[in-house]
Parts: structure tokens; C-alpha cells; sequence
């Protein structure tokens, strides 16, 4: 036969359950408990503090254009959103163009999250005329940009000091949250995967981009 509990137990076992998050809480504010997190579940590196940058720096490029063409402001439409940003300086080589593949591949598992992200691939100004037809070729939702000397490029190098201007390929990829801040970067050797598995953890939990 099955026993029951007593009602004096069901009540301790209650009110345990009630005071030991109070009492937790309690000892933390108070000092008595340190508490300090990981890392976290977080693959690429994490930028602290987080370098703020204005898009309204930033140039789109469309096709036949070049960087002394009147090119259009990219901030509305790279604002707002989660950016995976990729750095290509001169041309495109093998290991660039698998990277842009690997970033094509990162854009389509997003699914519905999709619109909330944008990969943009900022050319230096030694980038050669072919190498945006190249891209274009890769994936036709890329967002092609191109940035002055300084500015982006300033910002980029206070995160990997060697890149010290838009002279520099293989640097690795950049995570921009939709307040337009450097929040992460990926080294050059990094496994795409993580970029998607961040990105993955970042549309279910952050709703920065869906304030607009």
C-alpha cells in the first residue's frame, strides 16, 4: 500500500521551496555568496567593451559602381539588424571565397530569422573590380560595402591590432548587434558553425532588433 505524507513534511517541503531562493538572493546581495558567471555558451570572442560604429560611414556598392561614385547610404540597411560583417582588403582569394560560401550558408540556416540579419562584406579600397562580380556570384543577398580609410576600418583595428587600416585580408569575421556595436569576432580559422550557433542563441533571446 502506497504511503502518504504527512502534512507537517508537505508543509516543511513548501516552505523550503518558498525561503531557499529568498535566502540565496539574500546572501548574494549581501555579499556572504560570490557569484561570478563563465564565459558562457558563447563560441566566438567576446568584445569587451563592445566598439560602438555609425554606418552612415559606409558606402553601399551596387553594380559598375566604384568608390569614387555617389553611392548610397548603408545605414538603412544595415541598421537595426544583426550584421555579420567579413573584411576583404585586396583580392579574393580560395580562402576568402570559402569563407563568403560559409557566410552564404550561415544567411539560408537562419530560415525565418533570416530578415533580421544582413552579412556584409566590406571591400578595402585595393579590392579589385572583379572581386565584387565574384561575390555577387557567391550569394546574390550579400550586402557589399565599402568604408573610407579610418572610421570602420579604426574600429576593426581596436579590436585586431593587425589591422591597422584596410591593407589586411584574412582578419577574420565580426559580429555587429543591431545598435550597431562589435560585439564578437571570429578568428580567420574559426568554424562557421559557431557563427551560426551565436546567432542561433541570439534570435531567441535578444529582442534588440525587434524594437523597430
Amino acid at each position: 500500500m502506497k504511503r502518504s505524507m504527512s502534512p507537517r513534511l508537505t508543509l516543511l517541503i513548501i516552505a523550503a521551496m518558498f525561503l531557499l531562493p529568498l535566502m540565496l538572493a539574500w546572501l548574494m546581495y549581501s555579499g556572504s555568496l560570490q557569484f561570478e558567471p563563465g564565459e558562457g555558451n558563447n563560441l566566438g570572442e567576446l568584445v569587451e567593451p563592445p566598439v560602438p560604429i555609425d554606418w552612415h560611414e559606409v558606402r553601399l556598392l551596387e553594380n559598375g559602381q566604384r568608390e569614387n561614385s555617389s553611392l548610397p547610404d548603408a545605414s538603412d540597411i544595415l541598421s537595426e539588424h544583426w550584421v555579420v560583417l567579413f573584411p576583404i582588403s585586396g583580392e579574393c582569394g580560395n580562402s576568402c571565397r570559402s569563407t563568403a560560401s560559409s557566410l552564404r550558408q550561415i544567411h539560408l540556416a537562419a530560415g525565418r530569422h533570416r530578415s533580421r540579419m544582413r552579412v556584409a562584406l566590406l571591400l578595402g579600397e585595393s579590392s579589385p573590380e572583379e572581386t565584387e562580380s565574384l561575390l555577387r556570384a557567391v550569394y546574390e543577398h550579400f550586402t557589399l560595402i565599402r568604408a573610407p580609410s579610418g572610421g570602420l576600418w579604426n574600429s576593426l583595428a581596436e579590436i585586431t591590432p593587425e589591422l591597422s587600416g584596410p591593407s589586411s585580408a584574412g582578419n577574420g569575421t565580426y559580429l555587429i548587434d543591431p545598435l550597431g556595436n562589435i560585439m564578437m569576432r571570429y578568428t580567420a580559422d574559426a568554424d562557421p558553425n559557431h557563427i551560426k550557433q551565436d546567432l542561433k542563441r541570439l534570435f531567441t533571446w535578444s529582442k534588440l532588433d525587434e524594437q523597430r
